[in-house]
């Protein structure tokens, strides 16, 4: 089984910090690009009668077929004393169903030549298998009674709850973890957003099997999810498809209430202390945007000037001139409520006052001058040379489409993606950065050992938690 435990990728999610990788200059193109349409594959869609979508994508290229399913769940369904009821239940899916024990999902997967990838996430949880496209009948097949038919057995649910509670016991011993999970709950504190998508040990020993049944038969539901299934096939083979997911019986789906998430006015600092660290990680961040906000594009290029690449500002002060750190970047992390925006980096002990100063300096410059017409240009060249990767097999296009469904989205954003960043404007990206970035009113969690740094850090009144 692969369990990936974010599922925020492809086009929906920032240019990534880059680590470990040599320093090397961006090429300035002096001219921007000028492109057409972008033309993607064709695409047959059906809503079958239980609410199900299910998005057909024909790809010759390969003798094979896949199924993703993208099933609108995630930590924002669950109770708030039940935290990780989520990621229990997608992984239980593969541990039995009604007619086949564990072992025996995971012989049938091995003899078709492949496994089930499972991805919970905070908004909703991906769940993908593939094989050669000789084999599609029997994939399909085993793929709905993994979906529809989840037995829960009571020894699998403990078994995984012990997997999960040791997971959680390691989070200490990585300090890029302990302070990411640090950062969530401190920037969405009394939203569901604040829990990390395992739960805690407190949480996990309270679900019981009537929670994960009740879970599962609450949101995943065929009205709740939907369907893409790409590779080689026939007509024949879409009908088969529609023919056996229209089984699947759908139910009433709750209405999760949305919990107001208003921008902080204040600043604050938080220190988790772990004595004998040799590094600090830090985290500097603010509430940011939904994935639906149609200035989300703009803000991609905001943040790659900002932090996105080896040419931006904070890697070239931070990193470059000051030599304060191997590696800095910024991020945005939309979601279906607000994300974030911010800055993520480590520092040696001694230079972590030095640290948070600058790039809190760097944002101020950032948020007050903005970027000039070399950087704009520079940062348009660059997301549009990374979209032919992020759309390069039908299998990222169905996952594209999948999200954009889920977000609401129109699929018109892969086709004009390149045009709608090309005609972004250095105003307009100006009175973006004005309007989401408050250098002021910032939340910062320091992962490190408080005798080594506090002294640095008296100035911003940090509140200290000892590990």
């Amino acid at each position: 089984m692969r369990i990936c435990l974010v599922a925020f990728f492809l086009i929906g999610c920032a240019s990534p910090v880059k680590k470990n990788m040599p320093l090397k200059e961006q090429p300035v193109v002096k001219e921007p690009i000028v492109s057409a349409p972008i033309r993607l594959k064709p695409i047959r869609e059906f809503t079958l009668d239980n609410g199900l979508k299910v998005l057909f994508i024909r790809d010759n290229s390969l003798p094979r077929v896949s199924f993703t399913m993208l099933v609108h769940s995630g930590v924002r369904e669950e109770a708030n004393d039940k935290g990780g009821v989520n990621a229990l239940t997608a992984s239980l899916l593969e541990q039995g169903t009604s007619s086949k024990s564990a072992s025996q999902i995971a012989d049938e997967y091995a003899e078709l030549g492949t496994d089930l990838s499972i991805s919970p996430g905070v908004d909703s949880t991906m769940i993908s298998t593939d094989s050669l496209a000789t084999s599609s009948d029997q994939l399909l097949n085993l793929f709905y009674e993994t979906m529809s038919s989840p037995s829960f057995k009571d020894s699998e649910i403990q078994r995984l709850k012990a997997q999960f509670v040791a997971a959680i016991k390691k989070r200490s011993d990585n300090p890029s973890e302990m302070v990411e999970e640090s950062f969530q709950s401190t920037l969405y504190e009394g939203h569901s957003y604040q829990r990390a998508l395992l739960g805690n040990e407190s949480s996990l020993k309270k679900i019981r099997k009537q929670d994960i049944v009740k879970h599962y038969l609450n949101w995943y539901r065929p009205n709740n999810a939907a369907l893409a299934v790409v590779g080689s096939f026939n007509e024949a083979f879409e009908k088969k498809v529609v023919d056996i997911f229209k089984a699947w019986p759908q139910r009433t789906l709750k209405k999760i209430p949305s919990v107001r998430l208003d921008d902080f006015t204040d600043f604050k600092m938080k220190l988790i202390s772990k004595p004998g660290l040799a590094q600090t990680q830090i985290r500097i961040g603010q509430r940011g945007v939904q994935r639906q906000n149609p200035d989300y594009l703009k803000l991609r290029l905001v943040n790659e000037i900002l932090g996105g690449g080896f040419t931006s500002r904070l890697n070239q002060r931070i990193r470059d001139d000051l030599g304060l750190t191997y590696s800095i970047g910024s991020f945005i992390d939309a979601r279906y409520e607000r994300g974030s925006i911010g800055i993520t980096t480590f520092t040696k002990n001694e230079s972590v006052g030095q640290t948070i100063a600058e790039a809190l300096k760097v944002l101020e410059e950032y948020v007050a001058v903005g970027p000039n017409e070399a950087e704009l240009r520079a940062a348009k060249n660059l997301l549009i040379g990374q979209f032919p990767r992020i759309i390069e097999t039908a299998d990222h296009l169905a996952r594209n489409y999948l999200y954009l469904d889920f977000y609401g989205i129109p699929r018109s954003y892969l086709s004009e993606y390149n045009r709608n960043i090309e005609k972004t404007t250095l105003a307009e990206v100006n009175e973006i950065i004005k309007k989401y970035y408050s250098p002021r009113n910032q939340r910062i969690v320091i992962y490190g050992d408080q005798k080594l740094i506090l002294e640095q850090l008296k100035s911003y009144s940090p509140e200290v938690i000892n590990l």
